[in-house]
């Protein structure tokens, strides 16, 4: 391997949108992640409440973006 090309692989602690941190190793100094072991449904056996949010979120865009025309016909101009 070359001298001082490669970056430096260290210790570094990764925190969860959760509250949850653990200690990994990467080149970074810190990492924020979404979701962990600690809070996703497949390792919990539980439905959380991101479902929830994530969902709410949809619904915000749609309720945003409902009456803006993108160049589609409408059903009208399509008969």
């Amino acid at each position: 391997m070359k001298k001082d090309f490669h970056p430096q692989y260290e210790k570094c602690m990764a925190s969860c949108a959760c509250g949850n941190t653990f200690e990994t190793r990467s080149t970074k100094k810190e990492i924020r992640v979404g979701v962990c072991s600690a809070c996703h449904p497949f390792f919990t056996g539980k439905k959380g409440s991101r479902v929830m949010t994530e969902a709410g979120r949809l619904e915000k865009f749609q309720r945003k973006y409902e009456g803006i025309n993108y160049g589609q016909r409408s059903n009208a101009e399509a008969e």
